[in-house]
């Protein structure tokens, strides 16, 4: 009777997890650059493997297997799928068409990671985001007038003084990694290398696979309703059914300590 009560709650705590999980996406359906996520599941057969004396011993490398009855699920997968480019009326609006991503300077000294190209000048004329964050560049457009900025999609950004001179500033560089799925996302939407996404791999836009720069543009997010819709009716049907499954185990676990 355990088994079933451990089946039942192993699938009742995953498809919470799930509608969680599409909650969080239909919620993001507007922010710029979001980049969904999805969840995947695996069956726990390792307890009836060690009560039948086979081996569950991992293989040289390998991580030990999960323990227990029921359902595991994995980590949270993103889907870094490109999202549609909207067209704004901001000449520091970018959207980045293709791999790469913008590399910005927190205020503690650390390095982040984003696809959000919604930026602006402050009264120094730094370029930075909408949390006042510092887009990592080697100039800045002090004296220049943003809305004669132009961006190419290689990079290279140029823009007029008060003299109504243009003058060459610099460039954008893009970051990309190895592994995006090992990347860590924080509270503000930022994402941070880790061990597993790998070192920073810097670039210019367009070149060496990387995307190119849409000045203009602002990279929407990924997220399909239609799709999302269609997981959170397969995971509320799937949560109903453990759930009747944990009540009936519940149930006949009474009758038989009446029979008792």
């Amino acid at each position: 009777m355990s088994r079933s009560f451990f089946n039942a709650f192993s699938g009742v705590a995953a498809y919470q997890r799930s509608l969680q999980q599409v909650a969080d996406n239909l919620a993001n359906v507007n922010t710029n650059a979001y980049k969904r996520s999805e969840v995947s599941f695996t069956e726990l057969l390792y307890s009836e493997l060690g009560e039948k004396r086979y081996s569950v011993d991992p293989l040289q490398g390998e991580l030990p297997p999960f323990a227990g009855k029921g359902t595991h699920m994995y980590p949270v997968t993103r889907v870094y799928n490109q999202g549609s480019l909207q067209l704004t009326d901001r000449s520091l609006d970018l959207a980045v068409e293709g791999k790469g991503f913008f590399r910005i300077n927190r205020p503690d000294g650390t390095e982040a990671y984003t696809r959000r190209g919604s930026f602006f000048a402050d009264k120094d004329g730094t370029i930075v985001t909408d949390r006042g964050e510092e887009l990592d560049l080697n100039f800045d457009l002090a004296g220049i007038m943003t809305n004669t900025v132009i961006i190419t999609p290689e990079g290279q950004v140029s823009g007029e003084n008060e003299a109504g001179e243009r003058i060459l500033l610099g460039e954008i560089s893009l970051y990309n990694f190895v592994n995006q799925g090992g990347l860590l996302k924080d509270s503000s939407g930022l994402f941070t290398a880790t061990e597993a996404s790998g070192e920073p791999e810097e670039g210019n836009p367009g070149t060496n696979g990387f995307g190119a720069l849409r000045q203009y543009f602002l990279e929407a997010s990924n997220v399909d309703i239609a799709m999302e819709m269609i997981h959170l009716m397969a995971s509320q049907r799937a949560l109903q059914a453990n759930v009747r499954s944990l009540v009936t185990a519940d149930e006949l676990k009474a009758l038989t300590l009446l029979v008792r």
